[in-house]
């Protein structure tokens, strides 16, 4: 395991650097941890974690906005007991990256008339987003490409491939031809053409265009430009930094250098732009990311580090513009012409990820535009979860689980259901938010801990805006448990009183380790049973803060685990027979759970069929004043039946 403490500027290099000399070595982790400060230079760091992990074939886990205070005890606790989830940020509270469909809301606003700065050239992807752009009321533009405009041989007019180019600069060529030479200045008149051209096609729909030659990372050159703009046409009113360069090769191959160029065409292009704009009335503010930035791509550590540093400064720069200023970074997945190869579209459609057509692509820019609401936006063809990310999993481990050898059937450690449970709570309130009710809990096949841990996969699907099902899955696939999640507004109901302990109660609950429960001293969260009749059970129970369990739970797996020991307890002073849960109904959750202490759980119950035991455990404080949780429809079946 790697773990990076990553807040200083050249976090970005240093990660790099210290990547591509792992690269080298014949084994590579298998899992990356990256810890940063929530800065800048920690995203673009991060970026590059995320495609080590993709080439190595490693699962990484990246923080942001991290505390040092007890930073080692909390990485163990996220390992140990976070479901699956990839990117983290601590700081007041937890928050999970999650990837939602955004529609559209709000009022249309019109695209400004300009003008506007638009760097990347006028190729490809730039110029047919500029083209969309004039279409929707652009009337200025300032293009800025790396290559001049110059007038090409007389000689070339009839050529229109480079075939004949070639053929046409040979014929005037001087002395001994340089071959190289020849087809550099064949590709760059092919080049120049379409620059032309689609200036044509802007200014067709009646937009003005300049074009300038301009190296983007010139603080001078490009302030001297919008200068010259600004006396020219007036203030600069929308900005889109869509300049980049690839050196796609994998860690160990790529070079400093080659991963610094890469990083200042983005970066120091960016900063250039914005320095010369810093007094212009912004009204449109659009960086060009890439969906590597979320994902990693095998080969472009650097793309991904530039365009997750884009991502990040877009969400600082729209919260100190505010609503006067449309800001936006769009990471967008692989289009249908720029920068994608032939070789690596084929490479996207094996993969079942379509490309982004030039019209359809463009279209897209300026609907965001005129009726985007985000800071960071992803668009593309094909680009779910299960096309951009390997399954999410979550991991059950006993060395940073200590508890669980007391959880053992047999002499093989089983995963409680209660763990289970509190681990797809957390999926489910990072998928529709912290009012969540769980509902429908089976149990399929539980997992098993012989060798000491388990890893099961995580599904999330029929998800609706107030509904999702989540699964826990063997690595065969095969289902261990399943639940249905929901949004609850559910009012607490009144707390049940407390009852003073009944003399008469089974000599089964004076001594539960001993007669009915298997479980070990960790999981002895019964401290006294008050009541036990043919109705019920009701106990005072240790939390897990009480019973030393370290961890960041949603409810509180100890105490959860201790109502189904409970019901257990009581089937056995019904008629002996010992009987384990497989199911239950729904979970609600209501105020704080205590860290520590005790909780009184009060079950009502009932014997459905000789075999079956079915039941509502409903949990208060001591006092019975608040109800904290309640467990509707527990079913637990007799052992072997």
């Amino acid at each position: 395991m790697l773990t990076y403490a990553l807040a200083a500027g050249d976090a970005v290099a240093a990660t790099f650097a210290e990547l591509s000399r792992l690269a080298a070595r014949p084994a590579h982790p298998k899992l990356l941890v990256h810890v940063a400060d929530g800065s800048r230079a920690g995203a673009g760091a991060a970026g590059v974690v995320k495609t080590a992990g993709r080439e190595w074939g490693a699962e990484y886990l990246c923080v942001s906005d991290a505390s040092t205070d007890a930073l080692a005890e909390r990485l163990a606790d996220e390992l140990a007991y976070g479901a699956g989830e990839r990117e983290v940020r601590w700081g007041a509270s937890r928050r999970v990256l999650a990837r939602v469909v955004a529609p559209f809301s709000g009022a249309v606003r019109p695209v400004p008339s300009g003008p506007w700065i638009v760097s990347g050239g006028a190729r490809g992807v730039t110029a047919a987003c500029c083209v969309e752009l004039a279409t929707a009321g652009m009337r200025r533009v300032v293009l800025l490409g790396r290559s001049a405009l110059t007038e090409e041989p007389l000689a070339c007019s009839g050529a229109t491939d480079e075939g004949a180019l070639k053929r046409a600069l040979l014929s005037i060529a001087v002395g001994k031809p340089n071959l190289g030479a020849i087809s550099r200045q064949a590709k760059d008149i092919l080049a120049q053409r379409e620059v032309r051209s689609n200036i044509a096609r802007i200014e067709a729909e009646g937009c003005e265009v300049r074009y300038a030659s301009v190296d983007v990372t010139d603080t001078a050159a490009v302030s001297a430009l919008v200068a010259s703009v600004r006396a020219a046409w007036g203030p600069v009113t929308g900005l889109v930094h869509a300049a980049g360069v690839l050196a796609d090769k994998r860690l160990g191959d790529k070079t400093a250098e080659q991963f610094e160029s890469v990083l200042t065409t983005k970066m120091d292009g960016g900063a250039a732009l914005l320095a010369a704009c810093a007094n212009e009335p912004l009204e449109v503010l659009c960086f060009f990311s890439s969906v590597a930035a979320h994902s990693g791509n095998a080969g472009q550590s650097d793309y991904a580090a530039a365009n997750a540093m884009l991502d990040h400064w877009a969400a600082t720069e729209r919260a100190a513009r505010g609503d006067a200023c449309r800001v936006m970074s769009i990471a967008w997945g692989p289009w249908d012409g720029g920068m994608v190869t032939e070789s690596l579209a084929k490479h996207f459609t094996s993969r079942g990820i379509g490309l982004i057509p030039l019209a359809g692509g463009a279209q897209a820019m300026v609907a965001e535009i005129e009726r985007g609401a985000h800071a960071q936006i992803i668009v593309g063809c094909g680009l779910d979860d299960g096309d951009m990310a390997r399954p999410e999993t979550v991991r059950f481990d006993v060395s940073r689980l200590p508890m669980l050898t007391d959880h053992a059937i047999n002499g093989t450690v089983v995963l409680p259901m209660t763990m289970a449970l509190d681990t797809m709570l957390g999926i489910g309130r990072r998928t529709l938010g912290p009012r969540v009710a769980l509902r429908e809990l089976s149990l399929f096949q539980g997992a098993l801990l012989p060798e000491g841990t388990a890893t099961l996969q995580v599904t999330v699907d029929d998800t609706t805006t107030n509904a999702a099902r989540v699964t826990l899955s063997h690595l065969t696939g095969r289902p261990a448990y399943r639940a249905r999640f929901e949004q609850s507004n559910a009012v607490a109901p009144l707390a049940p009183a407390t009852p003073a302990r009944d003399a008469n109660i089974p000599a089964v609950c004076d001594a539960p380790y001993e007669q009915a429960l298997f479980h070990g001293p960790a999981f002895a969260v019964i401290r006294e049973v008050l009541r036990c009749d043919a109705h019920g059970i009701v106990a005072r129970l240790a939390t897990a803060g009480a019973m030393g369990w370290s961890g960041r739970w949603q409810l509180d797996p100890a105490a959860l685990d201790g109502a189904l020991q409970l019901l257990r307890v009581w089937g056995f002073a019904q008629d002996g027979k010992s009987s384990l849960p497989t199911g239950i109904g729904a979970v609600e959750q209501w105020g704080t759970w205590p860290n520590t202490g005790e909780v009184v759980c009060h079950i009502v119950a009932v014997r459905e069929q000789s075999s079956r035991l079915k039941a509502t455990a409903t949990f208060t404080d001591v006092e019975g004043r608040q109800v904290y949780a309640r467990l509707t429809d527990i079913v637990m079946h007799t052992q072997g039946s």
